[in-house]
């Protein structure tokens, strides 16, 4: 039985799906959550990315901060950020030469490695395939990111060191935090992750560590300043991602691998185990890939999107759980927050985000005529979950039905496209009864974690599209003189996730979010802006 079938509008392509219980993720009504996802940057032919998240509680918060290369969605830069009560954090993201760098020029919210070092360490190319025969610097230049709340750092009883410290002080000149050295004190001598809530003692440092709360809201835009276009759009927000903390430290010891416990907190519990019995190895990254020390996942690949807290792993019985690159026994099941069933942890919490971002088609208009250019982002924020083979199974997980081809990141999937003009002349594969004729339109092919797809653009395939700039990621579409202006329905009903519930629970479609940018081309009087776009989604069971 059909159980849902809307359209709603959104600053970004996202969708709203009915929790599977009352602890499910699902994307927030009103912006503001405890994930975040962003869904383009681009520093290709001029353009600079802004990017602002901002604290909206009154609790100082750790959070990653993670960009991800659009073509194959490697992590290629990411850092922890706290931010204290009502904090705002701003940053700025530009190619110099073949170098894609960070600048936070005007903020002094915490950050571990701390903002110094972040502006002068240029994007990582270290994750993309060796065999990757593409431009690196084009590649890099094009991406999404993923901000995630690890956990609320509140100020109670003697444990609240990082607290105080990043809190900012309104009496000093500058107004800045009280000391920023303690959160990285912190990170560099805590050894494992923190996945229960409760006090924690590392290398002096002091703090009780909850749950995320949430309360964060995030902005980005695409500016060329040459030009002067500037196309802004807000972050999708997800709710009930985690129920406890799931913090790690920045550095890049190999997690997996850890045999020696020291410290407090996490560390000191069940040698290595959280308080359920896990150990610290269920907590799988997408990232665990070659050429990692030894094949295995580093403390800062964690978390992600996948990644689960502790209140949603169930070990199941007094043998720890075991997940590495090679090996999955005695598959731990998620308790609340996700899918149900007896499959792999790290499927659950990757669906769970995924069903909550399902659409079964994206909806919008365009303008090509004269002057005028439209490009589509559409990005698929949990593709890098499903499609890549850093587990060596060589297999992939539905919805997404292509396997990654590790050289060019490409993991290709047909979608329907059909599209009118503002006369209701309809070009598609099939017309329905109560429009103009039309004919069969070609099919649409989006390869990439994020696409851009460029409608009617004159370029060369080589060439940045006419509106964003966009290189690597473009998908040129030719719609034909009769359709320049109009709307277009870009369709993915080919493609399904059934959940593991009692009474299984289809989801059509694809994860998606994203926006329409329409720029007028006409050089001394570029303009652009941003339209929204529609998703509708089903659920059936």
């Amino acid at each position: 039985m059909m159980m849902r079938k809307k359209l709603l509008a959104a600053a970004v392509a996202a969708s709203i799906l009915a929790p599977m219980s009352a602890q499910a993720v699902n994307v927030s009504l009103d912006g503001s959550g405890q994930a975040l996802l962003y869904p383009y940057y681009n520093v290709n032919d001029g353009n600079i990315t802004f990017v602002s998240v901002t604290n909206t509680t009154s609790v100082p918060k750790a959070v990653k901060v993670r960009f991800r290369e659009g073509a194959g969605s490697e992590d290629v830069f990411d850092f922890s950020l706290y931010l204290s009560p009502q904090d705002v954090w701003v940053a700025s993201v530009s190619r110099s030469g073949d170098n894609v760098m960070l600048s936070v020029p005007s903020d002094t919210s915490c950050t571990v490695p701390v903002a110094a070092t972040l502006a002068t360490v240029p994007f990582n190319s270290t994750r993309i395939d060796a065999t990757y025969t593409g431009n690196i610097p084009n590649r890099l230049s094009e991406g999404h990111l993923e901000i995630i709340e690890m956990a609320e750092l509140p100020y109670t009883n003697t444990m609240r060191d990082i607290a105080d410290a990043i809190t900012h002080d309104q009496t000093a000149s500058p107004v800045a935090p009280v000391d920023c050295t303690v959160p990285t004190t912190f990170s560099s001598g805590q050894q494992w992750a923190i996945l229960d809530a409760g006090d924690v003692t590392a290398n002096g440092v002091v703090q009780d560590f909850q749950a995320p709360g949430g309360g964060l809201i995030g902005n980005a835009a695409v500016f060329n300043p040459n030009s002067g276009i500037y196309f802004p759009y807000n972050a999708t927000a997800l709710n009930q991602y985690s129920e406890n903390p799931i913090w790690w430290p920045q550095n890049s010891q190999e997690f997996a691998s850890i045999t020696d416990v020291a410290g407090g907190g996490i560390a000191a519990i069940a040698g290595g185990a959280d308080s359920n019995g896990n150990a610290h190895t269920n907590y799988f990254s997408a990232d665990d890939d070659a050429p990692l020390v030894g094949g295995n996942a580093l403390n800062f690949d964690l978390p992600d999107l996948s990644t689960p807290s502790v209140a949603e792993v169930n070990a199941g019985d007094a043998i720890a759980n075991q997940y590495t690159t090679a090996t999955l026994t005695d598959d731990p099941t998620i308790k609340t927050g996700t899918f149900n069933g007896a499959v792999s942890m790290e499927d659950n919490k990757r669906d769970a985000v995924t069903a909550s971002l399902m659409g079964n088609a994206i909806i919008g208009e365009y303008i090509t005529s004269g002057t005028y250019a439209t490009d589509w982002v559409v990005s698929f924020p949990t593709r890098y979950l499903h499609v890549n083979t850093d587990t060596g199974a060589n297999t992939v997980a539905a919805p997404f039905n292509t396997v990654e081809t590790a050289a060019s990141g490409q993991a290709c999937h047909d979608v329907d496209f059909d599209y009118w003009n503002r006369e209701e002349a309809q070009n598609s594969v099939s017309i329905d009864v109560g429009v103009s004729p039309g004919i069969p339109s070609p099919g649409v092919v989006l390869c990439y974690e994020v696409n851009v797809l460029s409608l009617n653009d004159a370029n060369s395939a080589s060439s940045p599209s006419e509106a964003l700039g966009s290189v690597t990621n473009k998908a040129v579409f030719p719609l034909g003189t009769n359709f320049a202006d109009g709307w277009a329905s870009l369709g993915f009903s080919a493609y399904s996730l059934v959940s593991d519930d009692v009474v299984p629970v289809t989801f059509t479609g694809l994860p998606v979010v994203g926006f329409s940018a329409v720029a007028n081309t006409v050089s001394g009087l570029e303009r652009g802006g941003v339209f929204a776009s529609r998703v509708s989604f089903d659920k059936t069971n």
